[in-house]
């Protein structure tokens, strides 16, 4: 299941973002709003680039150094932090 701002590498070797958008069918009286989670393809800049944030992920990963990637909400970039442990409860 994928949730709204996912990045995700398609089959075809490209990057995608998931975003939630809504469908209307006016030609439908009771049909209303509809929301739909697309995976929406990212232009070129980010393709690269995601591309290099992969690679340093991975290599992060060779070292055992558990990383996430996250895209900042205005889509200027992207940031490479350490994951957050979860907490056991006790």
């Amino acid at each position: 299941m994928a949730y709204d701002g996912e990045l995700v590498k398609m089959e075809n070797g490209r990057w995608a973002r998931f975003q939630r958008c809504r469908m209307f069918r006016p030609d439908v009286a009771d049909a209303g709003e509809t929301m739909l989670l697309i995976a929406v393809e990212l232009d070129e800049r980010y393709q690269g680039l995601l591309d290099e944030v992969e690679d340093s992920l991975a290599q992060y990963r060779r070292q055992g150094i558990p990383v996430q990637v996250q895209m900042h909400p205005d889509a200027q970039g992207v940031v490479l932090q350490p994951e957050v442990a979860a907490q056991s409860v006790h």
